[in-house]
């Protein structure tokens, strides 16, 4: 047998400093050895901190560590806060869990891009050194429906970022379990690009074509944030030949007619002014990406008889739907979390292309210090304030 040839390479990434990653080399093989990074004294990250309602802190947090042999641990770069992330901000609710001033601390945000500077011995797919966007939430990795490609049926399938079972990736550093599902590499994507890719653009992508759009049809879309502005570009980009758009907002409605939608502010004749521009027949699919109590009950008068409409807004616990409006219109109506792995091979290539834009969505840049006012101006919904990019330096 050949000798061995022991290859070291060093790498520093950050603030932090690794050993080296050694290789043995038998026969032109490559074979790692392993990963160890060298820690500080009290190894403490900074982050953005879940404190309770309306009280985000940048504060140390504990480094994460692999919690799997599936699992990789990136440096994040950049990241973002999305709309769900205000049900915590607001101490409402996401699913049956409650956001109090008695809630534990966690790491918020489950939109996120980095480097992986970790991986666990079960992950094939990414090494040290690759760039990656990570998928909003995960599952284990190892039950049938990870394995399958569907780790939103997993039993722990949860998102990044909402609790302290899966810490988010608003810090310097995060754990990703099920590497070699959720994670993507960002090659040909920009940062911003990147970023909508982790939910935000798969969410939009999940809801719309869950109503059920057809060439040459109408569509509604109600809430015009990131997800209901990409939406309607890609409403048009699937043969829609009529897009409304619903905000509040004017600035969101403004940016919604330069894609090429008819827009309406929400109101007491929005449901007259539909049934006009839509020649007395309603909106054959409907949208809803905002969950607000208001967006989800102007759905169903909106929608045409045997349309079809699509939720993808959190809801809070009390939020109903009318069954005589769903059963005299012979209603399809359609709700979920969005799978966003399943996503990424209908919008990947659109977005590589250039086919797929998603321009001008991000109106505001911060810095990972400053994190507590973007939570605060995010949630302000003043006039042109839209998506928000943290960069963690």
């Amino acid at each position: 047998m050949r000798p061995l040839r022991l290859a070291c390479q060093p790498i520093k990434t950050g603030l932090r400093r690794y050993a080296p990653i050694c290789w043995l080399r038998p026969l032109g093989m490559v074979v790692k050895v392993g990963i160890n990074r060298a820690r500080e004294s009290a190894a403490k990250m900074k982050a953005l901190v879940f404190n309770g309602p309306r009280d985000i802190r940048y504060e140390s947090f504990a480094d994460p560590e692999l919690r799997s042999a599936n699992s990789a641990i990136l440096k994040v770069e950049s990241c973002s806060i999305c709309g769900s992330d205000l049900h915590m901000y607001h101490g409402a609710h996401i699913g049956k869990t409650e956001y109090g001033a008695d809630s534990l601390k966690f790491c918020t945000g489950h939109e996120f891009i980095g480097e992986v500077v970790e991986a666990g011995g079960d992950v094939h797919g990414f090494k040290v050194g690759d760039k990656v966007l990570a998928a909003g939430g995960t599952g284990c990795g190892t039950c049938s429906f990870c394995m399958t490609g569907r780790a939103s049926e997993c039993a722990v399938s949860t998102a990044f970022g909402i609790g302290p079972v899966l810490q988010g990736g608003q810090a310097e550093y995060v754990c990703v379990p099920n590497a070699d599902d959720t994670l993507h590499s960002t090659e040909g994507l920009t940062t911003e690009q990147a970023l909508l890719l982790t939910d935000g653009m798969a969410t939009a992508y999940f809801g719309l074509t869950r109503a059920d759009p057809q060439p040459g049809g109408n569509v509604a879309i109600v809430g015009l944030g990131p997800i209901g502005l990409i939406g309607v570009e890609l409403a048009f980009l699937l043969g829609a030949s009529q897009v409304i758009a619903i905000d509040p907002v004017a600035s969101r409605r403004e940016m919604a007619e330069k894609l090429g939608a008819t827009t309406f502010a929400p109101g007491p004749d929005l449901q007259a002014q539909v049934l006009e521009a839509t020649g007395g027949k309603g909106a054959q699919s409907v949208f809803e990406a905002s969950g607000a109590k208001g967006a989800i009950n102007a759905v169903l008068p909106l929608t045409a008889r045997r349309g079809t409409a699509s939720f993808v807004g959190i809801p809070e616990p009390d939020d109903a739907l009318p069954l005589p409006l769903i059963m005299f219109k012979n209603i399809t109506v359609r709700g979920g979390i969005c799978d966003v792995t399943n996503m990424w091979p209908h919008l990947v290539p659109l977005v590589q292309s250039g086919r797929m834009k998603a321009n001008a969505l991000f109106s505001h840049n911060f810095d990972l210090s400053d994190g507590a006012e973007a939570y605060r101006l995010f949630d302000s919904r003043d006039e042109g304030v839209l998506k928000l990019r943290i960069d963690v330096n």
